[in-house]
């Protein structure tokens, strides 16, 4: 047992996560201190950096190293060693890449005279976050009757503090991110958590990305500052690419054609519905976002306006598909001209003052009605006039019909 308890426990101390604390909250790290260049030379009598040049009384031996280190490092400490004793003017500058701008890290002014003195300079970076030197390139610059025999150069990768962890050797160098952060140096966001802008993070405040609201459809979302400034700082992601028929900042609602299943849940892949709205009932194929309602023509009813409504039948017309059914199959004429007060139309159309059967499926789909009997007629060249016209029943108007011009001839 106390063997499998220390077993379990070292267990427990090599998977932590230096990046989360205990409670599985994120919090500030860093990866650790390797030695990232290291320059070593025999000491001559002369200068190490001028060979061939044997000092005067006097003269003076001057020199500069540059070292570049194959990608962006935290640096936390120079070691310098000289071949003679007495340390020389010395001048550390820090560069993001080749060429410079250079930025002056220390500066110490020669000592002459100054015999027996210490042999090795050390800079250290301050511990301040502010304050740290982040380079890819490092300069040393010396004057003096001195040569340099040693150079090291320690420091971290520049993780922006979301790693623990860095391939240190590998160029350019990659850190192993967390806070769901990427890149080489942790420098932006994972595409799905851009809610917030990226920060780097510091030991108040891990600034960890948080993830983008959008229901499970969408894989990537983008951040808008405006956004954010409206919501008082707390959300500023727009999720893009929504999936399964989803739309809208946060992939919230259907998109159209489609309605809102209530029975599934927002984050469900059935959450939207297609409307299957009736090709001809329907006038088009969008519908009600909750409801699932199909907007229908006149006269067509049902949720996918599938059917004639009351009072209403179908018919060939793939425009009006529904058309409305006559109260009655028989109607009673009226007296003559009670259809329309135009005079020429009283004194043509004489109305019947029987009662006439209509056939609705015959006529309901004509736009006016004229059903009328031949009494009489006559021949007269290819055409065949009519003599008299008994009108049983019409509707729509008055239309087309008129009486003889002249006065008919007499039956034989």
């Amino acid at each position: 047992m106390p063997v499998t308890f220390a077993l379990l426990l070292l267990l427990g101390q090599a998977t932590a996560d230096p990046c989360y604390d205990p409670q599985g909250r994120p919090q500030f790290c860093l990866p650790p201190v390797t030695q990232l260049a290291a320059v070593a030379a025999s000491c001559p009598q002369a200068c190490a950096l001028s060979p061939g040049n044997h000092l005067g009384p006097g003269e003076t031996c001057n020199g500069s190293l540059t070292l570049a280190l194959g990608g962006s490092f935290l640096l936390t400490s120079v070691s310098l060693r000289f071949c003679t004793p007495g340390p020389p003017a010395l001048i550390l500058s820090a560069a993001w890449a080749s060429g410079g701008p250079w930025r002056l890290l220390w500066h110490r002014p020669a000592w002459p005279g100054a015999l027996g003195g210490p042999e090795r300079v050390t800079f250290h970076s301050t511990p301040d976050p502010k304050a740290t030197v982040v380079a890819s390139h490092l300069r040393v610059e010396f004057g003096g009757q001195a040569g340099l025999a040693a150079a090291g150069l320690r420091g971290r990768c520049q993780c922006h503090g979301h790693a623990a962890r860095c391939a240190a050797r590998a160029r350019p160098p990659r850190c192993h991110c967390r806070h769901h952060t990427t890149g080489l140096g942790c420098e932006s966001c994972r595409p799905s958590h851009r809610d917030w802008p990226w920060r780097p993070a510091t030991p108040r405040h891990p600034h960890p990305c948080l993830p983008c609201s959008c229901n499970q459809h969408a894989r990537r979302c983008r951040f808008n500052s405006e956004l954010f400034r409206l919501s008082g700082g707390r959300s500023g992601g727009v999720c893009e690419r929504c999936r399964h028929h989803t739309a809208g900042r946060h992939c919230h609602y259907c998109q159209p054609g489609f309605w809102r299943d209530p029975s599934q849940p927002m984050s469900s892949r059935r959450a939207c519905r297609a409307c299957q709205c009736h090709p001809i009932g329907a006038t088009g194929g969008t519908c009600n976002q909750t409801s699932g309602q199909c907007t229908c023509k006149l006269g067509v009813t049902g949720l996918t306006c599938n059917r004639c409504g009351p009072g209403y039948q179908q018919s060939r017309s793939p425009r009006m598909p529904c058309q409305r059914i006559p109260e009655a199959t028989t109607t009673l004429a009226t007296t003559p001209g009670a259809y329309s007060s135009d005079p020429q139309c009283q004194n043509y159309c004489n109305m019947s003052d029987t009662r006439v059967y209509m056939s609705l499926r015959r006529y309901c789909q004509q736009d006016y009605v004229l059903r009328a009997q031949v009494l009489a007629s006559e021949a007269a060249g290819p055409a065949w006039p009519l003599r008299r016209l008994q009108q049983e029943e019409r509707a729509g108007g008055c239309r087309g019909v008129r009486a003889p011009t002249s006065s008919p001839r007499p039956e034989h």
